[in-house]
């Protein structure tokens, strides 16, 4: 296993959203180290020693494969543990403060969203989607 591959992969799905591959590649790093395999760098050109970089590695992996397995395992991949902030991806419009206000105001692909500045999920605003639907 390279451990440096798979920490580089694992921030590359995390940013995509791709939560299979995050539980999987959380799961693979976290067996690697518990074996006693070498961590990898986590702060790019910082260099803090394996020993920062071991607790690092585990502790950010254990946060991605409990994350990744709340989405997973939500039936609207929306994890419990997060605050429901929704944003409008086309409009930036705010959305209502829970997930099923949203559906029933008309809101549309709705996905949790960990990279947002002041949202948890981004959607489709019901105005947004009727614009989409008439052109």
């Amino acid at each position: 296993m390279d451990p440096q591959a798979t920490w580089n992969s694992l921030l590359e799905e995390w940013a995509e959203r791709n939560w299979l591959d995050v539980s999987e590649l959380a799961e693979a790093l976290l067996e690697w180290l518990s074996k006693g395999g070498f961590p990898p760098d986590t702060m790019g050109n910082r260099n803090l020693g394996a020993d920062w970089n071991r607790e690092l590695a585990q502790t950010m992996c254990k946060f991605a494969l409990k994350r990744a397995n709340d989405v997973l395992d939500s039936p609207n991949q929306i994890p419990s543990q997060v605050p429901f902030t929704l944003t409008c991806a086309t409009c930036n419009n705010e959305g209502p403060d829970t997930y099923v206000e949203a559906i029933d105001e008309g809101w549309a692909r709705i996905e949790y969203f960990p990279a947002g500045d002041s949202e948890n999920f981004l959607g489709e605003c019901r105005v947004c989607r009727e614009s989409d639907d008439e052109a």
